[in-house]
């Protein structure tokens, strides 16, 4: 595990074979983790975390399959909605959002009224696929990324717009 101290500057990272950049452009202070890979039978994850305290901070999750996964974007929408609603969160409807010069997507989630989850907190989840192809009404590929955030709207659209993954060849 590799760590560092950020202050509003642009970051590049490598997490295993992929260079990872972006610039969040806030004068928050944040520390990197880069944490081991994580491999199954099917996929490997490899995942970067970003944080501020115990209630802010963000991932950016590169996972890569070992074949073809759906990345046809409305059903990954439709898992990210459902997977937020299991963990009590109220998501709202997903926007496009273009990601690292990519077809993506954004939702936006606070804990429903009631929920033992604490009060006052915005995640925000956003996934595009890399490479992904496209076969008609779906599409497949073999890499997603993921990024999850508790930071300010304005510090994740700057991630969001200023991320960029490059697997080395």
């Amino acid at each position: 595990m590799l760590s560092s101290v950020a202050l509003a500057a642009p970051e590049t990272h490598q997490i295993g074979p992929y260079k990872v950049s972006f610039d969040m452009n806030t004068p928050m202070k944040y520390q990197i983790q880069m944490l081991t890979p994580q491999s199954s039978s099917s996929s490997t994850v490899y995942p970067l975390l970003i944080g501020t305290n115990n209630s802010t901070g963000a991932s950016i999750a590169i996972t890569e399959y070992k074949s073809p996964m759906d990345s046809t974007i409305q059903m990954q929408e439709a898992l990210t909605f459902y997977r937020l609603a299991t963990r009590g969160l109220n998501a709202t409807a997903p926007m496009n959002q273009t990601i690292d010069g990519k077809n993506g997507f954004l939702i936006s989630a606070v804990p429903f009224s009631g929920s033992k989850l604490p009060a006052g907190i915005k995640e925000y989840v956003a996934q595009y696929w890399p490479e992904s192809q496209s076969y008609g009404p779906v599409s497949a590929g073999t890499e997603s990324v993921d990024i999850t955030s508790t930071y300010p709207q304005d510090v994740t659209m700057n991630l969001l717009k200023s991320i960029s993954i490059v697997k080395s060849a």
